[in-house]
């Protein structure tokens, strides 16, 4: 029987004095030019500096709260994203041995469903029904034969047209039309397995709501919000942005198309970064360009309003890129402001110092 979870990704993310000095600096220095402000001061952070040419393994990072699980809203989306791209893979495993569509979605029950549940033990533990569970492979996945025999896997056109929009236009229906047809187990799962969730302190990147109801939805703790369905460390968001750019997130040609999205979430859709002064009204210069984004913004249980995003940026005048990634500001000017500022000052101390 075939395993269609991943093995673990490496951590790409090192810590750093330099960049650790420079964040601190920047924190220091916005306490004092932007006080009382609810960005930086509440906020958690991961900034961390992409070396030279794809591939690298080795990014210097810095933060604070990195390591706290957050709730962050429509940000998680990126993580349905990743596990889209996943079974895509996974499936792509067992296709070229599958005479035919209907055999080849037999193969995938047969094969994928037990280790997909098991996967996932939160998710089995949680009362959802098992064919809540796991995915709808029909609706994922468009076999196509293969002139030399067997099959292989394209998303299907609606299911593909609905990650777009659920990344770049952010749109909630278009999401939980992915996440339902992917499923908590395999989204939760792959995520475990990937090495990006880590079950004994419920830590790292969560995805177990709908975003737009359908589903009971499976919570963990966070430290800004309690019991919650979308949630995730800076630090583990992080490293799986940094591997999409590194193009080793599932396999290159995923990472790419990944990247594609972010690129146009950023330069196109409708939920611009808050650090982009180019398509944000009123806000300020920063030295740098934002060249891919996922935002979110939702409610606390206290109503209060939470902003986050995982971006990639380039400094204009040297062109080196970092991967950023900020959550539980607070949703207005002087916060966002703020926590623009801080990104900026840590990138220009990191490259000049001073």
């Amino acid at each position: 029987m075939a395993n269609p979870l991943p093995t673990p990704y490496p951590t790409l993310l090192r810590a750093d004095p330099l960049m650790e000095a420079a964040l601190l600096t920047a924190l220091t220095e916005v306490a004092v030019t932007s006080p009382g402000t609810a960005g930086p001061s509440r906020g958690a952070i991961s900034v961390a500096a992409v070396n030279g040419s794809p591939g690298s393994l080795d990014l210097p990072h810095a933060g604070v709260r990195f390591g706290e699980t957050h709730y962050s809203a429509s940000m998680l989306k990126v993580a349905a994203m990743y596990a889209a791209f996943e079974l895509l893979s996974s499936a792509n495993q067992i296709a070229p041995f599958s005479a035919d569509a209907g055999a080849l979605f037999a193969d995938l029950h047969a094969q994928f469903d037990d280790p997909i549940d098991a996967g996932a033990p939160t998710i089995a533990a949680s009362g959802l029904p098992r064919r809540d569970r796991l995915p709808t492979y029909e609706q994922v996945l468009n076999p196509r034969h293969l002139d030399a025999g067997g099959m292989l896997c394209l998303f299907q056109d609606t299911f593909l047209a609905n990650l777009q929009r659920m990344i770049i236009n952010s749109n909630n229906t278009a999401a939980a039309a992915c996440i339902r047809a992917l499923g908590f187990s395999w989204i939760n799962g792959a995520l475990k397995a990937g090495g990006f969730f880590f079950p004994p302190s419920t830590s790292g990147v969560w995805l177990a709501g709908t975003f737009a109801g359908g589903l009971t939805p499976v919570r963990i703790p966070s430290a800004n919000d309690g019991l919650v369905a979308q949630a995730t460390t800076t630090f583990d968001m992080a490293n799986l942005v940094a591997h999409v750019l590194n193009g080793t997130l599932v396999n290159e040609v995923s990472s790419e198309q990944m990247l594609a999205m972010l690129r146009t979430s950023a330069s196109d859709g409708p939920d611009p970064s808050w650090m982009d002064f180019t398509r944000q009204v009123n806000f300020p210069f920063r030295s740098f360009g934002v060249t891919a984004t996922k935002v979110g913004i939702g409610p606390l249980k206290t109503e209060q309003m939470v902003a986050s995003e995982a971006t990639i940026v380039e400094h204009g005048d040297t062109g080196r890129r970092f991967v950023v990634v900020w959550q539980n500001s607070f949703n207005d000017k002087p916060s966002l402001f703020a926590m623009g500022e801080v990104i900026e000052r840590t990138i220009e101390h990191f490259l000049f110092g001073g």
